[in-house]
């Protein structure tokens, strides 16, 4: 890799984290280009979470069937997370020295991974996560390339304490009426259109209308909890009072759903387990992940069994 590259690479990848709005496609625009740049085959991004004691899969790239299909899999500990976290890791290491442990006893689905470079997201001694990038074979890194890792973890851990800033800044300043549209849009939204899909071509099937019934009531109940704490909120004037809503819980067939979601079945081999339509399945995925605040599948077991709503 010439001098002319390096730059490019690190322009591009600095771009990428400074022009997203979302720290998520950001994350993941830039490991897709490191994974590019290193001539591996798939990565992922672990973030810290706030007390420095765990850590959650923030980004991912081209996994292999055996994590994409069964998520759980890049759920809990594993070495490289052990090592960083009792301080063990301070600098990139090499896709030679560590064998990844979520892989290495998997016999399908893993397209011949088993080695990575494991690389530690450090600003100003606070650990703010691990870049994980997945090879098939053993190999040592040039030194130029472990230079390139160590520069693009000091560029993500840039972006995310900006963004964490903007995160805290924002949650002391937005009115009470804009979280309540927050989650309005990405909870309450869903849920009607399901109602609605439910509904079409009811006259010809009652099953449907009862369904919708079902849904309606759901919404009704999860309406009362907000409008209950909406009331409760008092003293607008002063600033340091802040607007909180209540955790929506998760019914118990969105229950049974993520927990077949978790053991990797798609939404028609769900809907053929619980003996529902497949268009329902893909309603209560939807719901799920309104409610957990989750992008993806995996990020919603991932968040569910770190509150506990799924059993180990």
């Amino acid at each position: 890799m010439n001098d002319k590259d390096y730059f490019s690479h690190l322009y591009k990848i600095a771009s990428h984290l400074n022009k997203e709005h979302s720290l998520r496609s950001a994350l993941r625009k830039s490991l897709e280009k490191t994974v590019e740049i290193l001539n591996v085959e798939t990565g992922w991004i672990w973030l810290t979470e706030l007390d420095n004691k765990s850590v959650y899969l923030a980004a991912s790239y081209n996994l292999p069937p055996a994590l994409s299909n069964y998520p759980e899999r890049l759920s809990g500990w594993c070495y490289c997370i052990k090592q960083y976290l009792s301080d063990e890791m301070d600098q990139a290491l090499n896709i030679s020295e560590i064998a990844c442990s979520r892989l290495i006893d998997i016999s399908a689905g893993t397209k011949g991974l088993k080695f990575h470079a494991s690389i530690p997201i450090i600003i100003r001694g606070e650990k703010v996560g691990i870049l994980n990038l997945l090879s098939k074979e053993s190999r040592q890194l040039e030194e130029k390339e472990l230079t390139i890792l160590n520069t693009i973890s000091e560029l993500v851990g840039t972006a995310i304490q900006r963004t964490r800033l903007q995160q805290s800044y924002n949650a002391n300043h937005i009115e009470p009426n804009a979280k309540l549209g927050s989650l309005m849009e990405r909870t309450f939204h869903p849920q009607l259109e399901g109602i609605i899909s439910s509904l079409e071509g009811s006259e010809s099937s009652p099953d449907k209308v009862n369904e919708a019934l079902e849904k309606l009531k759901e919404l009704q109940k999860h309406l009362s909890l907000i409008s209950n704490e909406t009331v409760q909120y008092k003293e607008p004037n002063d600033p340091r009072k802040e607007f909180h809503y209540p955790e929506l819980p998760l019914t118990k067939r969105e229950l049974e759903v993520l927990s077949l979601v978790r053991k990797g079945l798609t939404n028609g081999q769900i809907g053929k387990q619980l003996f529902i339509a497949e268009r329902t399945v893909k309603f209560h995925v939807t719901a799920i992940l309104s409610k957990l605040n989750a992008q993806t599948r995996t990020e919603a077991v991932d968040i569910s069994l770190k509150r506990g709503l799924l059993g180990l």
